[in-house]
């Protein structure tokens, strides 16, 4: 019998056998220290430990509760190594075709909502325009159906928090690569809203004077 490790990525406790164990842990180390002096870092490292955490549960069942070397190998399969994306190129966009074996799924999406983000995670899975879907809502409840509909869908869809999530919901591939482009892109915007804002307040102030 091999001996057993119990772990928590993502507040979540798994059980790996002592080999998974010290691949796994091998693995991440080699993600920290990759990132570790990049812009952005703690969000990447907590985004790609989502996603571990996620093929985890996916991988156990009620006959399957200890995971083991071979477990640790797909994921990395997944993820991929952070050697493979030092070369990439970074022209490639956020949100690529759907490669295949990727998984679309259902989320929410708060990010560009009027209400709750139902049409425009609606819009995301069906490859539709959200506004289209916003429009087929507005005519579905002036013929009378009921707005639980919306309701229900709103309790049973659940967010797309993490961008390993959201990039499922757009059909891409979901690895280390791609994660790290994502949240980039995303700190980029913050800060060029932020330099936005602070010549804005700039320009106020000389006009004052």
């Amino acid at each position: 019998m091999k001996k057993t490790i119990n772990i928590n990525i993502n507040g979540i406790s798994f059980i790996l056998d002592e080999d998974a164990y010290k691949l796994l842990n091998d693995y991440l180390r080699s993600i920290k220290g990759h990132f570790k002096n990049r812009s952005g870092s703690d969000e990447i490292i907590s985004d790609i430990e989502a996603r571990i955490a996620e093929l985890f549960q996916q991988m156990l069942s009620e006959t399957k509760q200890v995971l083991n070397i071979e477990d640790i190998r797909k994921v990395q399969d997944r993820l991929g190594q952070t050697s493979d994306f030092d070369s990439e190129s970074e022209e490639e966009t956020v949100y690529e075709a759907r490669p295949p074996g990727s998984r679309k799924r259902l989320f929410r999406d708060i990010n560009d909502r009027m209400i709750g983000g139902v049409c425009s995670g609606l819009g995301a899975y069906l490859n539709i325009d959200t506004s289209w879907v916003r429009l087929a809502f507005v005519i579905a409840l002036i013929s009378g159906v009921s707005p639980l509909a919306y309701i229900i869908l709103w309790i049973v869809m659940p967010v797309a928090l993490t961008e390993a999530e959201r990039r499922e919901m757009h059909g891409g591939a979901v690895n280390i690569s791609n994660i790290e482009k994502t949240i980039r892109e995303e700190l980029n915007e913050i800060r060029n809203k932020v330099d936005d804002l602070a010549g804005q307040a700039r320009d106020k102030f000389k006009r004052k004077k």
